[in-house]
């Protein structure tokens, strides 16, 4: 097994990715296609159930594109099947201290390591027994920093042994600061950023950004961090067929919310 996401944030270049929501395997593996550096299947906030990974993930296993699982929690059982489904990592939200950090790692590496059982289903059919040899070094384990108190904890959460890298969630940050959703220019927004980036550059693992839109990535990359997706599925389909409608009209093209 080989993480090509990990190893890009790793060595310091950037990659930009896309957010799945839809459970439609056409969607991602035309995505996956594009040449994204990694995908997300959304099993937190996303319209996917765990058996949709069943499928989506080996829609995608013939390009160079990463899949990674935001699963719905830090426990070890939603951890440890989306890894065996064939992720190559877990974005876990909202992680508020390092023990919670901690369990999560452990989550995501074999003993002596950490907890995770052994029953990797897609990795022994892609990698055979090889896999159990690599999954310790190559599975990314991303811990969301959205909350106010996942901030004071920040730079204990991001020093955690087993830490791939943190990933910043921006409208619950906005709730988590107590400011209106979406206003990221605000000071102590800025500021949250700046210490979240600094933090994973102290712990020498990666930062990493829900982005909503294209434009929401070169913000991203001048603000350090390592990897921002560059919007979602359905914000892709909403904005070409707006454009598409908009055209065929002979129209101005439309703007069109980011996000979801």
């Amino acid at each position: 097994m080989k993480n090509e996401a990990l190893a890009k944030w790793q060595s310091g270049a950037f990659s930009v990715g896309a957010w799945i929501n839809l459970p439609d395997l056409h969607i991602a593996e035309t995505l996956a296609r594009m040449d994204f550096d990694w995908l997300c299947f959304d099993l937190q906030h996303g319209l996917l159930s765990y058996s949709h990974l069943l499928a989506l993930i080996p829609a995608i296993s013939a390009t160079r594109a990463t899949p990674l699982v935001r699963v719905a929690d830090a426990q070890a059982a939603g951890i440890g099947r989306a890894l065996d489904a064939g992720a190559h990592g877990v974005i876990v939200p909202m992680v508020d201290t390092a023990d919670q950090a901690a369990q999560a790692a452990a989550a995501c590496r074999y003993p002596p390591l950490g907890t995770r059982s052994c029953g990797p289903m897609r990795g022994l059919l892609t990698d055979g027994m090889g896999y159990l040899a690599s999954a310790n070094r190559e599975v990314a384990c991303i811990a969301m920093i959205e909350t106010a108190r996942g901030l004071d904890n920040v730079e204990a959460i991001a020093a955690t042994e087993g830490l791939s890298a943190l990933f910043v969630g921006p409208v619950d940050l906005c709730f988590g600061l107590g400011i209106a959703p979406g206003d990221f220019g605000n000071p102590a927004f800025v500021k949250a950023i700046t210490r979240i980036v600094a933090a994973a550059r102290e712990a020498g693992i990666a930062a990493g950004l829900f982005g909503y839109s294209p434009e929401s990535v070169a913000t991203a990359k001048d603000q350090g961090f390592a990897f921002a997706s560059a919007g979602t599925d359905i914000a892709f389909l909403r904005k070409g067929a707006a454009d598409a409608l908009a055209i065929a009209r002979g129209e101005p093209a439309r703007a069109t919310r980011g996000g979801y």
